[in-house]
């Protein structure tokens, strides 16, 4: 192997992104107050799991989720006021030469773009930077708006995957829609991201 770098250095060189309206940054403890504004809703954690009741199971979870291993995983913090409005996932799967994305959202945000807007940034990290061949995502059944932002940002529907996982005690269908690098590099150009 030359002196080519891996997916994992340029994953940890990118920590780092901005939109228009967003840095996409790497999660800290002092987001705690911020994530528990959306983790304990109800209706923003309709479709994700169970609302949390206390900012310390919240701090626990950004410890055990996003800090243990952080690359691939971005805070999304509003530039406009500085605070921290949601998360979106990155996950690379090396060997398949692929990603998948999750993101969620404090719904006092929903319907301006913002998720839109991050999922290009990521579409172009994985294609521009990453050079990954196909980018996945997904949506348990009957959340129709997150289907919306995946067929914006280019996704196209490719399979429902039966009882996927369990959600609230119920297991659930998952849609999952897809991109591949030839069909990025045709359709969005207008939307690369210098890095």
């Amino acid at each position: 192997m030359t002196s080519q770098k891996s997916r994992i250095l340029l994953l940890a060189e990118n920590s780092i992104l901005e939109t228009k309206r967003l840095v996409l940054r790497p999660l800290t403890l002092e987001d705690t107050a911020d994530f528990f504004e959306y983790a304990s809703d109800e209706e923003t954690m309709r479709y994700i799991f169970n609302p949390h009741t206390s900012l310390h199971q919240t701090k626990e979870f950004i410890a055990n989720y996003y800090l243990t291993s952080p690359l691939g995983f971005y805070a999304l913090e509003h530039k406009e006021d500085h605070k921290m409005i949601g998360v979106i996932e990155f996950r690379v799967d090396d060997k398949k030469h692929e990603g998948e994305i999750g993101y969620m959202l404090n719904k006092k945000y929903w319907r301006q773009g913002l998720t839109t807007e991050a999922c290009l940034r990521i579409l172009s990290l994985g294609f521009n930077t990453l050079l990954l061949e196909h980018i996945t995502s997904g949506h348990d059944t009957g959340h129709i708006a997150s289907g919306s932002v995946l067929k914006k940002v280019g996704m196209s529907f490719e399979h429902i995957t039966k009882d996927a996982h369990e959600l609230k005690g119920k297991m659930v269908d998952t849609f999952f829609y897809g991109i591949t690098r030839d069909n990025y590099l045709t359709s969005h150009h207008e939307n690369t991201y210098s890095n």
